[in-house]
């Protein structure tokens, strides 16, 4: 059974012109709070009673916006150590997602065999389930005061080589990414229900019908031009795993359990640049998820299209038809529609 369709929104871009982890998260905590979309239109974020402060939120957000707070208890505002963000459509496992940028304290460890290091300056994700209120960043099992987590995974190497911050969100999933500007490379990382079990059978899917995931590129990895064309590789890093420390980490829970299993694209496609309909539309194929032996599903409102540059929007006429998820802001590569 097909899961409600998600629509895709892309927020304003912002620089950062003196990059830091507390810069990137400042830029981050930024867009989530946004009144505004990219294209201009109206966003609606929930608020926090008090920002800054742990708590769950006094107001959730409507569409596809999230809700975001801040941790400011090692530094105080301005010089943040994490955000976490509260998706607008709740369900019964009422997730939520940490990105932080740490010291080489511990943190939450990631659950795979390869944990990755707590590397100073670095970017980190992971996902809740079941999540509580948010305490810290820094406890050894979960930002939160119940519930299941990932661990923190790596999104960057070190933030002082990049300039740009994207996010994109819909109701149940959040994707941020990172431009490396002297290189022309980005990181990237996705967290939430992006996948679709197509069942509801109990070992398929959360009792949700959902399954919660957290994909990051890793502190070594940046995308390639053809990274939908190639498989778990430094260059296609993206809905990929590895089982190495510190390298690219896709995965999903396990309906019913905190243990997280690999959650891969199946297949390879590299569809260039001519990969359009006979009026010019945009192709729309179907991405789907496997364990690299047994299938998860298909990811919802992601679809494998022509290259593209990243954050470009597709319209057809005056209506949004989605925006492009792609290696590079500069040149043309491998790119995912995310449909509005």
């Amino acid at each position: 059974m097909a899961l409600p369709t998600l629509h895709w929104r892309m927020l304003a871009p912002v620089f950062v012109p003196n990059p830091s982890t507390a810069g990137f998260l400042d830029a981050l905590y930024q867009m989530g709070t946004a009144t505004t979309y990219a294209d201009g239109t109206a966003r609606a974020p929930g608020t926090f009673t008090t920002p800054g402060t742990a708590s769950l939120p006094a107001s959730l957000g409507t569409g596809s916006a999230w809700t975001w707070n801040f941790d400011a208890t090692t530094f105080g505002t301005g010089n943040k150590t994490a955000i976490y963000g509260y998706a607008p459509t709740t369900t019964a496992l009422n997730q939520a997602v940490t990105i932080c940028g740490t010291s080489n304290n511990a943190g939450a460890v990631w659950k795979q065999l390869f944990s990755d290091s707590r590397t100073a300056n670095l970017l980190f994700i992971g996902i809740a389930k079941n999540s509580g209120v948010y305490t810290s960043w820094n406890n050894a099992t979960t930002p939160f005061s119940v519930g299941d987590f990932t661990g923190l995974g790596a999104i960057t190497a070190a933030a002082s080589l990049y300039s740009i911050a994207y996010m994109w969100e819909c109701e149940e999933a959040v994707i941020v990414q990172f431009v490396n500007t002297a290189l022309g490379t980005t990181s990237n990382a996705a967290a939430g229900a992006y996948i679709d079990p197509l069942s509801a059978n109990t070992a398929n899917a959360e009792t949700d019908g959902r399954l919660y995931g957290v994909s990051c590129t890793g502190s070594t990895n940046y995308m390639a031009t053809g990274w939908l064309g190639s498989t778990v590789t430094a260059s296609a890093p993206l809905f990929y795993n590895a089982n190495t420390a510190g390298d690219q980490h896709s995965v999903t829970f396990t309906p019913g359990a905190g243990t997280l299993v690999a959650s891969n694209r199946f297949g390879n496609l590299n569809p260039g640049n001519q990969f359009t309909s006979r009026n010019g539309d945009l192709p729309q194929i179907p991405m789907q998820a496997w364990t690299l032996t047994q299938y998860l599903g298909q990811f919802r409102q992601m679809f494998i299209t022509r290259d593209s540059i990243a954050g470009t929007a597709w319209q057809a006429g005056l209506n949004p038809k989605g925006y492009l998820l792609a290696a590079s802001p500069t040149a043309s590569s491998d790119a995912l529609l995310l449909a509005y």
